[in-house]
């Protein structure tokens, strides 16, 4: 009798696109799709975490009552700023709720995980599998200029996003034989830009250093799965969504369920 492969979800970065995610847990839990392994980058390490820690359901209903002035708080906190706009506190402490990651380690999670960050200055990816996992989170979505890097292990750690958007590669060489990959910032067919020709507003410092990242993490995204297809690939519809607009989460969780259900054909050999 053959051994199942080893299988590995891996979550893409990508903001307030990241809501989709939680469609997409929904769909393959309900498919009996559970990963042997989970990777994640920024707001997919985040998400990721939760479902690797087994607190998925109690995040689900702490996203369902974050209301605007919730999420203003982590965006508005009053803090000198040094080497980010803000400090990353109030996002930390969220976490570290008895309810969410609390104080879990990697050792205690129920699904081995992985968060994915990028080194600053030695300019390379950097796997996270040791330690508090809300610090971990906490580095993979240090948004540079906009949040405080994390310093780690003798190095300036920032949002994974910048390195391994949808991070294939490292989850192939934690050994996984199988990678579903959740891409949540390439546009798909669904996706609704606005008219060409209008006057673009001038963005603020905030906007522009958001969308210099997306950028980035694009053109990162689109040659590494060029190097490195998974064997599923899932592509909600999210990527006409700006990185900080959370207002948009039951139209992306339903976009990641319906992505979903359009891999089936393919996603089906790998569920239980």
């Amino acid at each position: 009798m053959s051994q199942r492969p080893k299988t590995a979800l891996v979550l893409g970065s990508g903001g307030a696109r990241g809501w989709a995610h939680i469609g997409v847990i929904r769909a393959l839990l309900r498919r009996g799709f559970v990963p042997d392994l989970i990777v994640g980058t920024s707001i997919g390490a985040l998400i990721g975490a939760m479902l690797a820690a087994g607190v998925f359901e109690a995040f689900e209903r702490e996203i369902a009552d974050l209301s605007p002035m919730k999420l203003a708080k982590f965006f508005t906190e009053m803090h000198l700023p040094q080497a980010g706009l803000l400090s990353g506190k109030p996002i930390l402490e969220w976490l570290e709720q008895p309810h969410l990651l609390g104080k879990h380690s990697f050792a205690s999670l129920k699904i081995p995980f992985v968060a994915v960050a990028t080194d600053l200055y030695r300019e390379r990816t950097v796997m996270l599998n040791e330690g508090p996992v809300a610090q971990a989170v906490r580095a993979s979505i240090s948004i540079p200029g906009i949040f405080d890097p994390v310093v780690r292990d003798c190095a300036v750690l920032v949002d994974g996003g910048l390195s391994s958007p949808v991070a294939v590669r490292e989850a192939r060489q934690l050994g996984a034989e199988v990678v579903v990959a959740v891409d949540i910032n390439t546009l798909s067919p669904e996706d609704k830009l606005a008219p060409e020709g209008l006057t673009p507003q001038m963005p603020t410092l905030f906007a522009t250093l958001l969308q210099t990242m997306r950028v980035i993490e694009n053109e990162t995204c689109r040659q590494t799965l060029k190097q490195d297809a998974p064997e599923v690939l899932i592509r909600p519809a999210a990527g006409h969504l700006q990185t900080l607009e959370f207002h948009a989460g039951k139209a992306l969780i339903a976009a990641g369920e319906r992505a979903v259900a359009a891999v089936e054909a393919t996603l089906g050999k790998y569920c239980s």
